[in-house]
């Protein structure tokens, strides 16, 4: 059984943060420091990674085997699960102009003894083909961002910790949406708090369906309490604009929290412009770091 304790910093901070608007409001607002959780296994990759882990040792695999950029947080989290708890790890790569050298995350993968395999981008579409030419039976297959079925058990533990935490159910929760994973876990948990998701990608509206499919818990599914907001992603998926980062900058002088402007970056961004519109007052809202930094 794997001793996650000794590594990780579970549960996670849930932080306090002040700002006059939100005394103005009434309201109070905490992180979740899931980009505590590990200094290379965090955030929501962690939590999506966590049952998919019990699942290969409960089956007896010793590798796994993913997809992902040369920019893949996913990535990056599995070739370090390999490294700490003795996974041999592959990853195919998309990209054939790619090298073990291209990025700094596909230089740490290959530290950790993560063998890569670079395909092309139209051969990455075909996942099914390449698990035949790369998988054995005995690798556990880890889809590319982590999302799967497995991945929601996690994600709602990170809700448990935040309700004990907390010492009662928030009113609001935001997360941004990627993959779809943890959003879905949080609202097969709980229909309680309002989930926010604010989605990274571009004309991404396609990830509702998913995000549907994920969840377990179908009862009452359009009674559930969520919202996806489709044009807060800042062009694209990694995309930037000034006002991004300007707003990152002023963000991590002013509460000295370090965001990243592919997932929390945005999400913390599209917050505070939806203050005001979509948050009552006398609310406790919670603001998901889901980690990504290096």
């Amino acid at each position: 059984m794997f001793d996650f304790e000794k590594i990780l910093n579970l549960p996670s901070p849930l932080e306090a943060i002040h700002e006059p608007v939100f005394e103005e409001m009434a309201l109070k607002v905490f992180i979740k420091r899931d980009d505590l959780i590990h200094p290379q296994i965090s955030g929501n990759k962690w939590r999506k990674l966590k049952f998919n882990l019990l699942e290969a040792e409960r089956k007896n695999f010793k590798k796994l085997i993913t997809f992902g950029g040369a920019h893949s947080n996913h990535l990056y989290a599995v070739a370090a699960i390999g490294k700490y708890f003795g996974f041999d790890t592959r990853g195919i790569i998309r990209g054939d102009e790619l090298n073990t050298s291209s990025s700094i995350t596909l230089q740490f993968a290959d530290r950790c003894g993560m063998k890569l395999h670079f395909v092309s981008r139209e051969a990455y579409r075909d996942k099914s083909r390449l698990l035949d030419i790369y998988a054995k039976d005995d690798h556990y297959v880890l889809p590319e961002g982590g999302t799967n079925a497995l991945s929601l058990a996690g994600v709602g533990e990170m809700y448990d910790e935040i309700r004990s935490q907390l010492g009662y159910e928030p009113d609001y929760i935001f997360c941004p949406v990627g993959s779809g994973g943890t959003i879905a876990g949080l609202i097969n948990t709980t229909n309680r708090p309002q989930i926010m998701g604010i989605c990274v990608l571009k004309n991404a509206q396609y990830l509702e369906n998913k995000i549907i499919e994920l969840i377990k818990n179908k009862e009452n599914l359009f009674d559930k309490n969520f919202k996806i907001f489709w044009d807060k992603h800042h062009g694209g998926y990694a995309k930037k604009t000034k006002e991004l980062l300007s707003f990152i900058s002023d963000f991590e002088e002013k509460h000295s929290i370090r965001l990243e402007y592919v997932y929390s970056g945005k999400m913390f961004f599209a917050f505070y412009e939806l203050l005001r519109s979509e948050i009552k007052n006398n609310s406790t809202v919670v603001l998901i770091h889901t980690g990504g930094l290096r």
